[in-house]
């Protein structure tokens, strides 16, 4: 990657030219300080530019790097610092629309507005997963460690997603009251403001909706729990007696006659059936099973 690209708005440089070029920036300190851990969105006014950093979330698992990268806005041009070579590819394939661009705040809201473009459709297919995985719950399928990752994933998802959102509003609202901006262009950033709060809105629910089948999801591995438990206890009151029996006839007294009596052992036999027999359909009239 070439260390700058240069057109009439916009300027793209790595971190080492900027570094270079540090004397052409009036508030330099700061911005090497932002670049120095890129983690999340935002930006500073100063009194003739605007400073920031922009973090985009990631959608798909298989990237390992995220697109992030600084910008230094000035009355006439925005220089974006980026040193991962993410960054002139995503512009170059809205390059069209960036060019119709009149300001270098209207270019910062257009690539805002396409930073947002698709996550509808990306919450949507987020939807349909998670509607997928609590049918599966409901039917007993699939492994519990698998269910209770996918669930976890999703609500980390979803609260990056929704500080996300609170970080873009921010920046909008920002942008709105810069003095460059133009009534036109802070129309432009209320939509986008209020475009981002309605799918902060949306990954609400989202989110809501996952912590509700997690809450379901646990419930009934605590009923499975809470039934295996009370067959096993059913199971040890229906042998307690019997154990009792056993204990009782295994002592070492002289004088038993249930020992030398015919028909002792077979008396023994009857009286144990008895006792299940008897303890069996207590616990169905209770409905313990």
């Amino acid at each position: 990657m070439r260390d700058t690209v240069d057109t009439s708005f916009f300027t793209i440089m790595s971190t080492a030219k900027f570094r270079e070029k540090r004397e052409q920036f009036t508030y330099h300190k700061e911005m090497l300080h932002s670049l120095g851990s890129i983690r999340y969105c935002k930006a500073e006014q100063f009194r003739d530019c605007m400073i920031g950093t922009i973090r985009l979330p990631q959608k798909n698992d298989h990237k390992k790097v995220q697109l992030a990268f600084g910008f230094y806005l000035t009355g006439d041009k925005v220089y974006f610092v980026e040193d991962e070579g993410k960054l002139k590819p995503w512009i170059e394939k809205r390059v069209e629309t960036f060019q119709k661009a009149d300001t270098p705040v209207q270019l910062m809201l257009q690539m805002m507005e396409y930073m947002i473009e698709e996550d509808t459709l990306f919450f949507s297919h987020m939807e349909s997963k998670v509607d997928q995985l609590e049918e599966e719950i409901g039917n007993g399928v699939g492994s519990d460690n698998d269910i209770f990752l996918a669930l976890t994933k999703y609500r980390q998802k979803l609260s990056e997603f929704n500080i996300y959102y609170e970080q873009l509003i921010d920046i909008g609202e920002l942008f709105r009251s810069y003095s460059a901006c133009s009534e036109q262009e802070s129309q432009g950033w209320n939509r986008f403001m209020h475009r981002a709060e309605r799918l902060q809105n949306h990954v609400h629910l989202l989110r809501e909706n996952v912590l509700e089948i997690r809450e379901l999801y646990q419930s009934m591995k605590d009923a499975q729990g809470n039934k295996i438990m009370g067959i096993i206890t059913i199971i040890t009151t229906i042998f307690l007696p019997l154990t009792l029996i056993t204990g009782w006839y295994g002592m070492n007294f002289a004088y038993m006659p249930e020992l030398t009596w015919r028909y002792g052992y077979a008396a023994v036999i009857i009286g144990v059936l008895v006792i299940v027999i008897l303890e069996i359909a207590y616990f169905k009239k209770k409905k313990f099973f």
